[in-house]
């Protein structure tokens, strides 16, 4: 029958974000019979998300959301616990890859009654992806998941068949996660992995237990420790762990009936005194225990609730205030407990420094890492090299007709009420905060800040100009780090292609703070709810995607030219320091 068949693949983009999401509909047409099969999916461009994957995902619909959330970050990239060890990671055929080329996820696929069982569903697997909308690198991603079913063994027997489909047809388990994957690459890891050998989902073993669904009050009576823990902060919970483990040691080791010990629950919920009590009588051995329903450590469980707590805030009010101060002491402890390092001596030390999301131990306040402020540190030192090439095309006593037109990659962030006043002394001035910027950033390891930078430049005669015309430290910062973000892998990467292989770079310490540019933004006073630059052609939107390589037309070579402007900036550092 799929000898006579016709595929039509036609493509709409969506209504909220046509950039980021296409709807592709795949229809199996018979020449007598007419449609008699159809599939439906929906491709994902995420670098177009720019740090609001999740937030796209969740504004398109409950499904999108809930994989973009069991498997990638807000930046799209594929969550730690995928490459890292452990029981979760399943297979182990799936991993950074994930963060590469783009994703096709699966929506619906639905064959007439009277025509299945005869490959029909196979055939259109292959024409999708075959055709033009799915590439070498491309990634398929499905949820089998039986719909308008209510009796439970009918929907687990459908639920069995639909994976049994598509893993003949290639996909294979994500982690231990509902979701299934498919890489169009034949020599891709998953390629190799029998069917027989897939991984499970995680805490299938622990289902049936877990949808008894117990009442507070039955939850109370048959696992009373843990109730207690969820239901006493404070000091009180103290004794009430103490009272439970002299009637009966064992208590403060019993998993309830979806695996979870005390430790798990007083994590889970950031509970700083039941950790803290649970921890002197010796639950220690417990924190490595991943035997549960969401095959979780304890501290990895604690992990979860800080980035979900975090991602809801990012994504639902808007702006972050850093983590919670009981989750953090309850990760200090938990990690201390379990002989990891903590980067710091103290609870209150560690407290300090990974608010804001630090993991690696040496963000400068707690926020800007090494890879970010090597990254800004580039983008001011060109700033200022590229402005020395610009001074020539002032007129002496009058300010330059436009301002826009300067090849600076600092002249747009001037909000256009100031190209009045951009005199040559203004220019110079405007210039000598980005060198300031430059010259913290590289000879110091203090965080970016405008009291600092409002110091290095007082006293110069062109940044009274500046700031006696209006100009602000803000407009610099504005600059290197929009700049910065549009050249990251949030924007076009040409970052990346430049000093990927850099090894000074490369020998920087990675951070989950590595991309955060909206987080230093805020911290160094740009305000999100103000209108920021760039300033050139207002309205027209960031739909050209052109605009952030114009510098570079014209014959320039890219690599060639960031090289040149970086060892300009080296020379110029060590001129400034001698």
């Amino acid at each position: 029958m799929t000898n006579d068949c016709i595929p039509k693949i036609s493509t709409v983009p969506d209504d909220e974000n046509p950039r980021v999401l296409t709807n592709i509909m795949l229809e199996a047409t018979h020449p007598d019979l007419g449609v008699i099969g159809s599939l439906s999916a929906i491709k994902i461009l995420r670098h177009f998300c720019r740090g609001s994957f999740l937030e796209v995902m969740d504004e398109h619909s409950d499904e999108l959301c809930q994989f973009s959330v069991a498997l990638f970050d807000k930046f799209g990239r594929v969550r730690p616990w995928l490459l890292e060890p452990g029981n979760r990671r399943g297979t182990g055929c799936w991993g950074e890859e994930l963060n590469t080329g783009e994703l096709v996820y699966l929506l619906d696929m639905n064959v007439d009654v009277k025509y299945r069982s005869r490959g029909l569903g196979s055939w259109m697997l292959e024409k999708l992806v075959t055709s033009d909308h799915v590439g070498n690198s491309d990634h398929l991603v499905c949820w089998p998941t039986p719909v308008g079913v209510t009796e439970k063994s009918e929907w687990t027997r459908l639920k069995e068949k639909q994976i049994a489909f598509f893993r003949k047809n290639g996909f294979r388990r994500i982690g231990r996660t509902h979701f299934f994957g498919f890489s169009p690459n034949p020599s891709h890891p998953s390629r190799a992995v029998p069917v027989s050998a897939d991984a499970e989902e995680q805490g299938s073993h622990f289902a049936a237990a877990a949808e008894q669904d117990l009442s507070p009050e039955e939850a109370g009576q048959r696992f009373p420790l843990h109730y207690a823990i969820t239901n006493t902060q404070g000091p009180a919970i103290v004794d009430v762990i103490n009272t439970s483990y002299q009637s009966d040691p064992a208590s403060i080791h019993t998993a309830d009936a979806s695996g979870f010990t005390p430790i798990h629950v007083a994590l889970s919920i950031a509970n700083a005194h039941a950790t803290r009590a649970l921890l002197q009588l010796g639950v220690a051995p417990d924190l490595q225990s991943a035997e549960n329903a969401r095959g979780v450590t304890p501290l990895e469980g604690l992990a979860a609730q800080m980035r979900s707590a975090r991602e809801f805030v990012e994504t639902v009010v808007g702006e972050w205030k850093g983590h919670a101060e009981e989750m953090l002491r309850c990760e200090f402890m938990a990690r201390r407990a379990m002989g990891l390092p903590t980067a710091a001596d103290t609870e209150d030390a560690y407290v300090a420094q990974r608010k804001y999301g630090c993991t690696c131990g040496v963000c400068a306040g707690g926020w800007l890492s090494k890879r970010m402020r090597f990254r800004l540190n580039f983008q001011a030192g060109m700033s200022k090299d590229m402005m020395d090439q610009e001074m020539s095309r002032f007129k002496r006593g009058v300010p330059h007709e436009d301002p826009t037109s300067l090849c600076d990659n600092a002249s747009d962030y001037l909000p256009p009420h100031l190209h009045q006043s951009v005199f040559k002394t203004f220019y110079v001035g405007y210039q000598s905060v980005f060198f300031a910027i430059y010259l913290l950033l590289e000879t110091t390891d203090l965080p970016l800040s405008k009291a600092a930078i409002a110091q290095r430049v007082a006293g110069e005669e062109g940044a009274r100009f500046f700031f006696g015309k209006g100009g602000k430290i803000e407009y610099a910062f504005d600059a290197i780090t929009d700049v910065a973000r549009e050249q990251s892998p949030l924007g076009d990467s040409a970052f990346e292609e430049s000093f990927g292989e850099d090894k000074e770079y490369a020998s920087l310490p990675k951070c989950e703070n590595d991309l955060e540019f909206d987080l230093v933004r805020r911290m160094i006073g740009l305000d999100p709810k103000m209108k920021w630059g760039p300033y050139d052609g207002e309205g027209e939107g960031e739909d050209d995607d052109d605009d952030d390589d114009a510098m570079f037309s014209g014959g320039f070579d890219r690599d060639e030219f960031l090289r040149e402007m970086l060892q300009r900036l080296q020379s110029a550092t060590g001129q400034a320091m001698n």
